[in-house]
């Protein structure tokens, strides 16, 4: 085949959608245009593989749900609920097209857990399973009453992925690689911001609001630590290893104010590695996309009142051997010259017939076109 097309797409909710599709009366006829819309736009787009996040809750729903909105495709499951990793109803998804020539199938657990273990030195995995340290603000409060609350820090808190990164086992014409399918959490606290957070002394004065902020941030942090190590595990066994990196990171390049304010890194940079370790580098499929058009929500954040509310939260990574010349070690795919894109065009054209208050998705699908590369001369 001369190439395929891998898009990322968190479709929202698309569990709760199940739910209305099955009411009676306006709300599942509401549902149901949704619904449509949303099979438009996966038909625009046109992805040979797609991974789908906030997807339905469960092999058997999602099933019923895919059947309905991606007809043609076919959904990777493991034969049980248990083997995902991942709580609550947003769930990671792959679906490949039919005609993809390809196989495909999921990765255990357990080699997750065993690789991002060797990747961290130990750090991951070991004793503690899926589970890891992370050193968490927490406030301390005052032991007098007229005494001032305090900051300090857990360096044994545990955490975990809410969301355990599924990784689909691809092979294409008999060449192997990876698709690592990610929705990392959320920096919701579960608290808004209180009144006066904006003013210079405003953090000083919101220790409990500072606390959770920073927390989210150092799990949201770890998590990508933990793919990482995923990553770097990978090297050591294949140093031309192949990996695709895609989903809703929950953040993307550059610095909010938390992240200025406490000179905290920004997250993607976690996963892409070390520019000290070239070969082991992510590269990032919407590069060469024009700055206008890389984003993929909005969304107005009342810490950051001056900041751009399009921001970039979904991704597509990919590793050097999708790239650079054609040499040995090379795969035989090759990430396409401006490859990369955010669906802008068909989002907008499957929500032009829905109302303001009723649309596929908060989120833009993001593409990356590989193409295989050209035979080797003589």
């Amino acid at each position: 085949m001369g190439g395929f097309k891998v898009t990322s797409w968190n479709i929202e909710w698309a569990d709760r959608l199940v739910d209305a599709l099955g009411q009676a009366g306006e709300p599942g006829l509401l549902a149901a245009r949704r619904a449509e819309a949303i099979a438009t736009e996966i038909r625009l787009i046109d992805p040979d593989i797609l991974l789908v996040g906030e997807g339905p809750r469960g092999e058997a729903r999602a099933a019923e749900f895919f059947a309905r909105v991606a007809p043609g495709y076919r959904l990777v499951t493991r034969g049980d609920d248990g083997l995902y990793g991942i709580q609550g109803q947003q769930w990671l998804w792959f679906l490949l097209h039919e005609r993809l020539q390809a196989t495909a199938r999921l990765l255990h657990l357990d080699r997750w857990v065993a690789l991002t273990e060797a990747g961290s030195h130990g750090f991951f995995g070991g004793r503690n399973g899926a589970r890891w340290p992370v050193a968490m603000p927490r406030l301390v409060k005052a032991v007098e009453p007229d005494g001032k609350a305090t900051l300090s820090y857990d360096p044994a808190k545990m955490h975990e992925h809410y969301r355990t990164p599924q990784v689909l086992l691809v092979t294409i014409d008999g060449f192997r690689f990876e698709l690592v399918g990610c929705h990392l959490k959320s920096k919701h606290i579960g608290m808004s911001p209180p009144k006066g957070i904006l003013a210079p002394d405003g953090f000083a004065q919101h220790p409990e609001f500072v606390a959770k902020v920073v927390e989210a941030r150092a799990k949201l942090s770890s998590e990508a630590a933990n793919v990482r190590a995923y990553l770097d595990a990978r090297f050591l066994e294949d140093a031309n290893h192949a990996a695709i990196v895609a989903g809703d990171l929950n953040d993307g390049p550059g610095k909010e104010r938390i992240e200025r304010q406490f000179l905290l890194h920004d997250l993607v940079s976690n996963i892409q590695g070390d520019v000290f370790f070239a070969t082991r580098f992510l590269n990032h499929a919407l590069f060469d996309l024009a700055d206008e058009q890389r984003w993929t929500a909005r969304f107005r954040d009342s810490l950051d009142p001056g900041r751009r509310p399009e921001i970039l939260l979904d991704h597509i990574l990919f590793t050097q051997a999708f790239t650079g010349p054609d040499r040995e070690g090379a795969a035989p795919f090759r990430a396409a010259r401006n490859g990369g894109c955010v669906e802008h065009g068909a989002h907008h054209e499957a929500n032009a017939v829905l109302p303001a208050a009723l649309t596929t998705s908060d989120h833009r699908p993001v593409s990356m076109r590989f193409a295989r590369r050209p035979p080797a001369a003589g």
